[in-house]
């Protein structure tokens, strides 16, 4: 009797081991599984992260071309309306003039020139908001120029985030290993 009731309280144990270790195998399973899910995420993000950090500098390139492609053709058209009399020039401009007539000797030009038979008289002021061209490129440079700004906050915004769900992601994934690992040493046990 005394070694049947042994043999039962042996048999009890081996069979609460051995679900024990099954248990113990389904869980280290499920820990694996999500480490790989994890692993996966994390590619998935990086991805994307770089996808979005790609297009964010192109945009930001492209804003500022957009300004020195706008500043030169403001340049240009402020040079065209100072020259026709639309807008004044500034008292240093004259001096640059005197000075170049000085050293090479004024320009000698017709009365009137046989392209056009009268002068420009321009149909709108052209600094004058709203419909002055030089107004309207200046209002499109300052929108790229706040584009670029958005843009780039945005961008230190995803990487701010991108790097915080990468830390906790690794974080994660680390606790899922040594669980797994703990309880593969508790299964052999």
């Amino acid at each position: 009797e005394d070694k049947q009731g042994k043999m039962e309280e042996l048999n009890l144990k081996i069979q609460e081991r051995a679900a024990s270790a099954l248990q113990l195998q389904k869980e280290i399973k499920e820990a694996e599984e999500m480490v790989g899910k994890i692993n996966q995420h994390m590619e998935e993000a990086t991805e994307i992260r770089n996808t979005g950090k790609q297009e964010n500098k192109l945009a930001i390139k492209d804003a500022h071309e957009a300004q020195k492609a706008l500043a030169n053709a403001v340049a240009v058209l402020e040079e065209f309306y100072k020259s026709s009399g639309q807008i004044p020039k500034q008292s240093f401009e004259l001096l640059q003039r005197r000075v170049a007539a000085r050293e090479n000797g004024p320009i000698k030009l017709p009365e009137t020139p046989s392209t056009w038979d009268s002068g420009y008289t321009g149909v709108a002021d052209p600094s004058k908001q709203p419909e002055g061209i030089i107004a309207v490129l200046e209002q499109v440079s300052a929108d790229f120029s706040r584009m670029a700004s958005e843009t780039e906050a945005q961008e230190n915004s995803d990487q701010a985030a991108y790097d915080q769900d990468v830390k906790d992601c690794q974080i994660e994934k680390a606790r899922r290993a040594k669980e797994s690992e703990m309880k593969d040493q508790e299964r052999k046990r």
